[in-house]
């Protein structure tokens, strides 16, 4: 598998209050916690970090469909009350038990630009792209908030197998996530946020529905 490389930075936070929010009579969502993670390691996630100009916060929930329907994860967002920013999602891990090295991944990862080698085909090794796929990031308007993604960098044209060229390219799309068909599993949210600001203020949200608020250091 390839590691996903991204030009960024490094994140610390620790916040850790459990309560139970119900969205629409359908969802349960139980915020947990965030914690601490390595710029240099982590058994989960695939995204490499650097630099000090952003940070990244990791928020754990377990999630429950009450009724029979998929969840979906795109509708998490992280919101900066005080610079009026909404984060996209990262990354996303979920699984349903102790999972270890990445096991037991609920949703599939798409990307949000259509990339495509020389030859006009998708490239090999990457997530793909398929727009009858639903992104409902952007669905849930915060009047007066910029939206904010920050895009994967999946290596270059030479680096990826099979698809050498003469010139270096980087491949680089946002991302976002298929809906999961699981009805009770444990989410892991990664976003990369400015660490530029004198003060910020974050609150995770599910749509419109605030989740809690998050205190980072």
């Amino acid at each position: 598998m390839h590691k996903i490389l991204l030009v960024f930075f490094l994140f610390q936070l620790q916040f850790a209050v459990s309560q139970e929010i119900i969205i629409n009579d359908s969802l349960s969502i139980e915020f947990l916690k965030t914690k601490k993670t390595s710029k240099n390691f982590n058994t989960r996630s695939n995204v490499k970090v650097k630099g000090n100009q952003s940070k990244r916060i990791l928020t754990r929930c377990k999630v429950k469909a009450l009724y029979d329907q998929p969840v979906d994860i795109n509708a998490f967002s992280l919101v900066d009350t005080i610079n009026k920013m909404r984060y996209r999602i990262n990354e996303y891990i979920g699984y349903q038990a102790v999972s270890v090295f990445g096991s037991g991944y609920t949703s599939k990862m798409y990307l949000k630009k259509n990339l495509k080698n020389r030859k006009g085909k998708p490239y090999k090794g990457i997530p793909e792209y398929d727009k009858s796929v639903k992104d409902s990031f952007e669905d849930f308007i915060f009047e007066g908030y910029t939206n904010i993604e920050v895009p994967l960098r999946f290596g270059t044209n030479r680096s990826l197998a099979g698809e050498f060229s003469g010139k270096k390219k980087e491949i680089i799309s946002t991302v976002y996530y298929s809906p999961t068909q699981l009805d009770q599993f444990t989410a892991e949210i990664y976003f990369i946020v400015h660490n530029s600001f004198p003060e910020t203020h974050l609150e995770l949200y599910y749509g419109k529905q605030l989740i809690s608020e998050i205190e980072t250091d």
